[in-house]
């Protein structure tokens, strides 16, 4: 018999759109012969072959889940080719299952991104792993079911998080908060999940967070710019720099100002944050958008 590789198995995944199981068995089947394997799921599941790998995954569901101790939290982006199943509850019900099964999950606890293609190997239910739950939604819903990314958050001492979902399902946002915890810490997170939630741009807790080189390639456009517009030589730099601190505040959370103002007065995340201690700090954010 041929040896199988998992290079084969994703070639043919990718091909026909089977769930990975039934692929490793129709290339073992085969004798490696990837045209015989796509024969065998053919003959096997009948006219979904091919359609559901071809079509793109463009609408889909973010989900989250928080421990009960608001401790650990996942957050997980569900794609699908139309809307229609986006809003299916059986759909939405499977993203909040990935992502309940991994906010408890002791074995893999540690923070981070989390590796989907590993992912896909680990057991959702007694006999049943993920890859063969997708699967079986995709053949059900006919359409392709793909688990895009999830990232997870892990207090290790004091400290909160919180998520925030919109209502359409289509933005999803996680906050953790370290240095105090209870009630609220637990509420200034939620109040910058929000905040997150609507201000797309956000991409940094502080401008300290941005890396070098994304400021120097900024402040050459903008010196490029003022250039560009006649501006003096000596006034250029000064120029520059004024739009790279207007800059930081689209990108950079702590100076902005809370998306609802009446509630919190104008106040900055920063402000907020003091509010609630001088030890508390926002430690990070994750922000998904479907189609993104």
């Amino acid at each position: 018999m041929s040896n199988i590789t998992a290079a084969d198995v994703k070639a043919l995944r990718q091909r026909t759109g089977a769930g990975m199981m039934d692929c490793k068995k129709a290339l073992q089947e085969a004798d490696g012969d990837i045209e015989k394997a796509v024969e065998i799921l053919r003959v096997k599941l009948g006219n979904k072959v091919g359609k559901l790998a071809d079509r793109e995954a463009a609408e889909g569901t973010v989900q989250s889940s928080v421990s009960a101790d608001g401790k650990r939290a996942v957050l997980i982006e569900v794609d699908c080719n139309t809307d229609f199943v986006a809003r299916n509850d059986d759909f939405i019900a499977f993203a909040r299952r990935i992502a309940d099964h991994l906010v408890n999950d002791d074995a893999q606890a540690n923070p981070g991104t989390i590796d989907v293609e590993v992912l896909l190997h680990e057991e959702i239910a007694p006999g049943q792993t993920l890859e063969a739950a997708r699967a079986d939604l995709s053949a059900t819903t006919g359409e392709n079911v793909v688990i895009r990314r999830a990232e997870r958050f892990v207090v290790d001492g004091e400290g909160a998080i919180a998520s925030y979902i919109h209502a359409t399902g289509k933005v999803g946002v996680a906050v953790q908060v370290n240095g105090v915890s209870g009630d609220e810490a637990a509420a200034f997170a939620k109040e910058v999940a929000l905040h997150v939630a609507a201000t797309p741009a956000t991409k940094y807790v502080s401008s300290d967070d941005v890396p070098q080189d994304e400021k120097d390639a900024e402040l050459r456009v903008y010196n490029q710019q003022a250039e560009a517009e006649g501006k003096p030589e000596q006034i250029r730099e000064k120029i520059a720099q004024g739009k790279l601190q207007k800059w930081f505040k689209e990108i950079a959370l702590l100076p902005q100002e809370h998306i609802n103002p009446d509630k919190h007065d104008g106040k900055t995340i920063d402000q907020l944050r003091k509010a609630v201690g001088d030890d508390v700090t926002v430690a990070r954010f994750a922000r998904f958008q479907v189609g993104e």
